[in-house]
């Protein structure tokens, strides 16, 4: 099961490469209306609002230089390795973090792209806060919606730390995926929350339908203007 699955994950890079790179416009634009409304400051928004602001504020003044900052987002960091051994079928043998020396996860198996790259475009935090406020009346109480956006600012400004051109997960998945999956991966991910975040889940769903049919146009238009 566990090979399958990693044949299957390493097959589909390069197509959801493509995929990613033709979403990418349509990721951005459909962004627009939560947007909109996000700048308008409504009731259900100012939570989230003020958790981001709050975040991004402290993590300049009191983490961006600060090892004890980087631990913690190391050890998230390698914990959503783990996530995605575990999704794909691997048994996680351990998981190792350092004050400033980066982290490892070490895992059975043979691994995939997704095993490597996934901590530089999913917000586990905001997927975890996510899961609770779904069960909940109305999104749950309004700290939950604060937390939801200082998860937010923490994955926007862990990732911009993370990524760089010494960073070896993305050596091993190569700079090239990385450069044409990973910004649609992430837009995508920041735009559903957003929608989320305006209008609900219905919202958020119909920001991935715009992104998809955005994504359909863009492609009918490039083999229109292929030469037949």
């Amino acid at each position: 099961m566990q090979h399958a699955i990693n044949s299957l994950v390493n097959a589909l890079k390069w197509p959801l490469a493509l995929v990613a790179m033709l979403m990418l416009p349509g990721a951005v634009t459909a962004m627009r209306p939560a947007l909109d409304t996000l700048l308008e400051i409504p009731e259900q928004a100012l939570p989230f609002i003020l958790g981001f602001l709050g975040y991004l504020i402290g993590w300049w003044l009191l983490f961006r230089k600060r090892s004890w900052g980087s631990a913690f987002s190391t050890l998230e960091h390698e914990l959503t390795h783990a996530l995605f051994a575990v999704l794909t079928f691997h048994r996680v043998k351990s998981i190792k973090t350092t004050w400033r020396q980066g982290g490892v996860m070490h895992f059975e198996g043979g691994g995939n792209w997704l095993i490597a790259i996934a901590p530089y475009f999913v917000p586990t935090l905001s997927l975890v806060v996510l899961a609770v406020m779904f069960f909940l009346d109305g999104g749950g109480p309004r700290w939950l919606h604060i937390g939801l956006g200082a998860s937010v600012s923490y994955h926007a400004t862990s990732t911009w730390q993370e990524t760089h051109r010494e960073q070896t997960d993305l050596k091993q998945v190569g700079f090239l995926f990385a450069f044409l999956f990973l910004p649609a991966a992430n837009i995508l991910g920041y735009g559903l929350i957003l929608a989320v975040v305006v209008g609900g889940w219905p919202e958020g769903g119909e920001y991935l339908r715009e992104a998809y049919n955005s994504a359909l146009v863009l492609t009918s238009t490039l083999f229109d203007l292929l030469p037949l």
